[in-house]
């Protein structure tokens, strides 16, 4: 049985459109690679203004996969409750599926409306819902502040889905978007930074002397680590990018490594980046789990507390 899951952008919703494309297709060929490298059937497509994806594999191990996508702030599973909008259909629909039917227990509801505008505005037919779900579950009350359930609706000109558990992501830019940086991964620390700015959508470029096991972990978010990125001159030769940065090597060390040629007018020296300064041990152990099974520990309990 095919399966949803609905992505949810941050700040590439923020970029111009020609910028957002080039970014959603470079996000879009990473996910691709990780799931031909996971071995798991991914469909995308766009549904109205939702990025979707449909999948038939198990359902664990493609939120596993979706957590891995740099560029996605979250993750919302879901499923067609309804191939109706009537509140009283849809909110028996929502009561069948609810395993604690018949116990007290609070409620709200939270409904975004996609597509041309219908006969419900979302907030009313937040309302609808609601009365409807009081009245054929007795044991319901609201509570729109702090409730023991969130019903989360996607409402469509013509049917109605049913969010599941929302699956915070790392969010960020796609890797590849914003040039190259050659990092020596030697140890965990040397890893962790290299994530943080893989993270910002560099590409990395390890060096020689990297630690395979340790490449292999950051493999798993980027499917074409070390892959250089190509760039086109003005007469339109093809060429490779220079590297803007460094991590876990000095700059003196990567300039060594950075062939410039004899017939580029303006060159920019290298950065040495230190993304961890300023860390503390807590958050540092946080990223450790985050970056090896993201999908169990989120990347951190307050999301805009990371390095932008």
């Amino acid at each position: 049985m095919q399966k949803a899951w609905i992505l949810r952008y941050g700040e590439l919703g923020l970029k111009s459109r020609v910028v957002r494309r080039q970014f959603q297709r470079a996000l879009s060929n990473n996910m691709e690679s990780l799931a031909v490298n996971a071995g798991i059937s991914l469909v995308q497509d766009r549904i109205k203004s939702m990025e979707v994806v449909t999948s038939g594999g198990e359902k664990d191990a493609v939120d596993d996969l979706l957590s891995h996508v740099l560029g996605v702030v979250a993750v919302d599973p879901a499923n067609v409750i309804a191939e109706t909008i009537s509140p009283g259909v849809v909110a028996k629909a929502i009561l069948d599926a609810d395993p604690r039917f018949g116990e007290k227990r609070t409620f709200g509801v939270r409904t975004k409306r996609v597509g041309p505008k219908g006969d419900y505005k979302s907030q009313q037919y937040s309302s609808e819902i609601g009365s409807a779900m009081c009245n054929l579950d007795g044991s319901l009350s609201v509570n729109l502040t702090k409730p023991d359930i969130w019903v989360r609706l996607v409402l469509e000109p013509e049917k109605v889905w049913l969010l599941g558990d929302r699956i915070v992501s790392a969010g960020g830019l796609p890797p590849g978007v914003q040039g190259d940086v050659l990092c020596r991964v030697v140890d965990e620390k040397t890893m962790l930074s290299a994530f943080l700015i893989m993270r910002r959508g560099s590409r990395l470029v390890p060096v020689e002397g990297c630690d395979d096991d340790l490449l292999a972990i950051l493999k798993k978010w980027d499917p074409f680590l070390g892959r250089r990125s190509i760039v086109k001159n003005p007469s339109g030769e093809k060429r490779w990018r220079h590297p803007w940065g460094v991590v876990g090597l000095s700059s003196e060390e990567g300039e060594k490594l950075v062939k410039r040629r004899e017939t580029d007018i303006k060159t920019v020296p290298l950065s040495t980046l230190e993304p961890l300064c300023g860390w503390i041990d807590s958050e540092i152990e946080d990223l450790s789990k985050h970056i090896r099974e993201p999908s169990i520990h989120p990347c951190m309990p307050n999301l805009e507390a990371w390095v932008s």
